[in-house]
């Protein structure tokens, strides 16, 4: 049975020996299977050596192994001995974190040999996609030309073949290194989706029963994973949380398991759950990292879906750790795989299977936090190296935002901004948004139009953002301000400042532009406690850009009235990273965002004035209308006559040319 192996662990050669036992000793192995490897070892069947990578392992001699293996297959009995060893060492894989590449390549050639399919089936679930790395050859060899009868009924199987057949083609040789990249290739941004939903996409979630374990279940898990992409690319994430959680508590394979439960999480943060994703990655992450493999997806992409779901939910703590340790995503390796420990530069290209999985979250998670720090530098690196991405899927929505508050920080024209605001519609890609997708695109919008002082247009914005959404109260505030309605801003500021709703990033946001109200109104002192607060709140949150996004003179004139205050020194140190020094930082910050206007020009119309252009546009007479708000006909008249002053025009026609151009008509 040994003979099977090339060189096993003594761990491994105990479970081996314990689960064939009756077929090979009589029941005397499952007693003392250390025995029996005393006394094969003593008997020179069975020999140990030292492996630098691997430890002490025991091997049976070439022209001894080569006889046992005769002697077995001229048994009649050999095929269920066979099976069994491999039923133990497939069930010892679903369980490991860590998989030996020689035993892996001894299990894919037993299996392959055997006609063992089920249990070649449940390695590749076990393994996954790394098996193309740690043993390149073998699982190709294996795999590619599978017999019909071994994929009919199994699509993890045919998705397997079909791959390897694939990397097998463009490999130039069959070299392990030319096999690695090609697998990197053949799974690089948007090829595995079209491979996953053209070719197998027509499974569906199903058990199937194992050879070897009669009542047994094995579910399907191409098939699952098949349908959580479909159910994401539907917009449907709360289906997809649902099958994601009861398919993984079906499955035997740690990795499978592990696979499914990312997809799970990443539905959960699309679904507006950050709390529950970031706990599933949390789950998964140990696991991963002990089992990595360089040049593998798992741990990488659960690491840069970490960071963004962290960096987008305000757990910046976590999010400049994970980002820290991802710089090289692809350098993570484990002690005794066959890759090359070298870590490859962060714009080189993809060096782990999968890539779409790992690099966009990534770089948008960067960008976010370097939007924070306002460290437009290496925003600009991030957005640039998204932009040529080839697959964002759903994640483009993040572009259009980090586009438009690069602009409101650094363009220097309106001409500039109102550019990329329209150009950022370019990024729209393929998939159905979630209501938190959409709310980060109505978000930039709004946020243009206020610094473009067309706050008609922002209110349009803002309506279409999601009642779950604090933006919405954030921008109201701000487009208060910028309309010079100084009160109405404080006291709608007041209202909702200690709201449980309200995230620490809002109330940073609210506390900001309350101050630059106060100090409008002539409250320097109010002002002053504010905008302390404000910089306080922002080293909390770790963000910069509550105080970043106020108007450019407002900003100046409240660092002045707290210059002296020892909350610089402490921003200054949160963020270090960009800013050494306080004196530093106040002067970025009178510098930047010059764009934006503190007061609009344009006239600025409550809910019933823009009711009474709307009736004007409707064709309505003056007593039409007068009837429709229950008012007498010279109420009516007045109020149209200071409608008309406010636009600067004395006629109906007029004022509905100047309504339609400031955008309070379609």
């Amino acid at each position: 049975m040994l003979a099977q192996l090339s060189a096993v662990s003594e761990t491994t050669a105990v479970r081996s020996l314990t689960a064939v036992a009756d077929d090979l000793l009589g029941g005397i192995g499952i007693h003392d299977p250390e025995g029996v490897l005393i006394r094969l070892r003593s008997s020179g069947i069975l020999t140990r050596f030292e492996d630098s990578a691997r430890g002490t392992l025991l091997q049976v001699p070439t022209l001894i192994a080569a006889k046992l293996r005769h002697d077995l297959r001229a048994e009649v009995s050999a095929e269920p001995v066979v099976a069994s060893l491999l039923d133990v060492l497939v069930d010892h894989m679903e369980s490991a974190g860590l998989v030996e590449p020689e035993l892996l390549r001894d299990v894919l050639l037993l299996a392959r040999h055997g006609g063992h399919w089920s249990q070649l089936l449940r390695v590749c679930e076990a393994v996954g996609m790394p098996m193309f790395l740690l043993t390149p050859r073998t699982s190709c060899t294996v795999l590619r030309v599978l017999p019909l009868k071994a994929r009919t009924g199994r699509p993890g199987l045919a998705f397997f073949g079909s791959l390897a057949e694939d990397i097998t083609a463009d490999a130039v040789d069959d070299t392990p290194a030319r096999i690695r990249a090609a697998a990197i290739r053949h799974t690089g941004p948007g090829m595995l989706r079209s491979r996953l939903l053209g070719k197998f996409g027509d499974s569906e979630l199903n058990v199937e029963e194992v050879e070897t374990r009669p009542g047994a279940k094995l579910v399907d898990v191409i098939g699952t994973v098949r349908q959580l992409i479909e159910l994401a690319d539907a917009g449907r994430h709360g289906e997809a949380v649902e099958l994601g959680i009861r398919a993984s508590a079906e499955m035997r394979s740690a990795r499978a398991r592990s696979v499914v439960r990312l997809l799970t999480a990443i539905a959960l943060h699309h679904a507006a759950e950050p709390r529950r994703a970031l706990s599933v990655l949390n789950e998964i992450e140990g696991p991963a990292r002990a089992g990595h493999v360089k040049g593998d997806f798992l741990l990488p992409s659960i690491i840069a879906w970490t960071a963004l779901i962290a960096a987008v939910s305000g757990d910046h703590e976590r999010a400049d750790a994970h980002l820290a340790e991802s710089d090289a995503p692809s350098g993570i390796s484990r002690a005794g795989s066959e890759a090359d420990p070298a870590a490859a530069p962060s714009d080189a290209p993809p060096t782990v299977i999968i890539d779409e999985l790992v690099t966009p979250p990534l770089r948008i998670a960067s960008a976010l936090r370097a939007l924070d720090r306002l460290d437009l530098e290496r925003a600009e690196a991030e957005f640039g190296a998204l932009s040529a991405y080839p697959e964002m899927r759903t994640l483009w929505v993040y572009l259009p935002l980090i586009a438009r508050t690069l602009a409101v920080l650094s363009a220097e024209a309106e001409s500039g901004l109102l550019f990329v605001n329209d150009d950022a519609e370019r990024f729209q890609d393929s998939g159905v948004l979630s209501d938190a997708q959409k709310d980060l695109i109505a978000l930039g919008r709004s946020t243009v139009f206020i610094a473009l002082r067309q706050l008609r247009w922002a209110e349009i914005d803002r309506d279409r953002l999601s009642p779950a959404c604090d933006g919405r109260i954030v921008l109201d505030v701000r487009s208060k301000l910028v309309a010079g309605r100084n009160d109405e801003a404080i006291s709608c500021a007041d209202t909702w400042f200690y709201h449980h709703s309200l995230s620490p990033r809002s109330r940073a946001e609210l506390v900001a532009i309350r101050a630059a109200a106060k100090l409008r109104t002539g409250d320097e002192a109010g002002a002053q406690s504010d905008f302390r607060m404000a910089v306080s709140l922002s080293n909390w949150v770790s963000s910069l850009l509550p105080l970043a996004l106020l108007p450019l003179p407002d900003r100046s004139r409240l660092i002045d009235l707290t210059t002296d205050s020892p909350v610089w020194a402490e921003a200054a140190n949160e963020f270090s990273a960009t800013f050494d020094s306080p004196a530093k930082l106040v002067e970025w910050l009178r510098s930047i965002g010059p764009v934006s206007v503190d007061i609009a020009e344009t006239p600025q119309l409550n809910a019933g004035e823009a009711q009474l252009i709307d009736f004007l546009a409707r064709g309505l007479s003056v007593a039409e209308i007068a009837e429709e708000l229950n008012q007498v006909t010279g109420t009516v008249k007045n109020r149209l006559s200071a409608r008309y002053r406010k636009f600067g025009v004395s006629n109906r026609a007029d004022v509905l040319i100047r309504a339609r151009s400031f955008g309070y008509l379609a």
